[in-house]
């Protein structure tokens, strides 16, 4: 049984879930043998990754969705194959195996507009009944597919998020400048600027901590988000708009803590980036997830209610920052998800 890789994330910016697809089909493509794996894209694809020993292969005629839910599946068919999608969207038609990120489409619809929440609604529910295999990146979201799916848990395979990435990132010692930032004497966020992330919660801070400067870097797609941004920034609040991976890495490097007060995560990656380069605070959501992946390295707020004082948050002992960094790693997850398909595989074949 050959394994087709569907390859229309490549047309997207990268976000969460594009860098996770991104990241570990480069880890995967260290272990494979040549043309063990091959990855199909649109044929308006312009940026492909270089890789040894997956095949890359550009067919099709039909672009972006239509490409995804008729000619690529068409495709596996054709050539006896099992589609492997790893950005939560799968072809309606066989969808495979399928990596479903999140599911805060159904756990929190009212951050949503009505015509986003019904596709992946559709989406998310066709996959969880039809597919093959489903992987997940954390035990809390595989325990949310679960409850809102009803899907058997020896369906759902947790294969987690890394970090290794941003150690090919080199830092921007001009970013600072360029934002009129003084080193640790600030406090930073990062994310695309969606309800989930809660940047509300920092507006408020900030508000009360008049003293203090509050910089978030993102940006927010308000054709998908049902309420945009949701809050108005007080004057010590910098909404910087996007910014490179240098500038990012580097802000993060030099804040005085990096603030993720999220509501809703299937894994929440960006405190993991921050302490890869090495940000002495992170802040997080006193949350299921946020515990499952940093444990005692990072601080906890309630997102629902507002510090009086991020001092008096931050003043307790530095904790230990590395036990996360050496949990996960982009290598481990390639082999988990290798082992995942060889064992598919080798099932179909008894």
């Amino acid at each position: 049984m050959k394994v087709v890789i569907n390859g229309r994330f490549l047309l997207h910016k990268i976000t969460g879930v594009e860098r996770y697809a991104r990241e570990i089909l480069l880890e995967l493509d260290k272990i494979i043998q040549p043309d063990e794996i091959e990855m199909a894209i649109p044929p308006e694809t312009k940026n492909v990754p270089n890789y040894k020993n997956i095949k890359v292969s550009r067919i099709g005629k039909l672009k972006n969705r239509l490409w995804e839910h008729i000619f690529f599946p068409l495709y596996v068919k054709k050539h006896k194959a099992i589609s492997l999608n790893l950005c939560n969207v799968a072809p309606l038609i066989s969808p495979g195996i399928v990596c479903i990120h999140d599911v805060k489409v159904k756990a929190h619809p009212e951050f949503f507009n009505t015509k986003f929440r019904l596709w992946y609604r559709l989406l998310f529910y066709n996959a969880t009944k039809r597919a093959k295999k489903i992987i997940t990146v954390s035990n809390f979201s595989k325990k949310e597919i679960i409850k809102y799916y009803d899907v058997a848990e020896e369906k759902i395979v947790v294969i987690p998020n890394a970090w290794q990435h941003y150690q090919l990132i080199n830092f921007d010692e001009e970013a600072l400048k360029k934002y009129d930032l003084v080193k640790n004497e600030y406090y930073f966020a990062m994310g695309s600027l969606e309800p989930n992330k809660n940047f509300k919660w920092i507006a408020e801070v900030a508000r009360k901590n008049p003293d203090h400067i509050f910089a978030i870097a993102g940006s927010i797609n308000e054709k998908i988000f049902a309420k945009g941004l949701g809050f108005k920034c007080p004057p010590n609040m910098k909404l910087l708009g996007f910014v490179s991976d240098e500038e990012a890495k580097t802000l993060m490097r030099d804040c005085q803590a990096f603030l993720f007060p999220s509501i809703y995560e299937g894994f929440g990656l960006p405190p993991l980036e921050a302490l890869s380069a090495g940000c002495r605070r992170i802040v997080v959501s006193d949350t299921e997830v946020m515990h499952e992946i940093y444990g005692n390295s990072a601080y906890y707020i309630n997102p629902g209610e507002l510090q009086p004082s991020l001092g008096e948050l931050l003043n307790g002992q530095i904790v230990d920052t590395n036990k996360p960094l050496e949990k996960y790693s982009w290598g481990k997850s390639a082999w988990s998800l290798y082992s995942l398909l060889k064992n598919y595989n080798s099932k179909l074949l008894r």
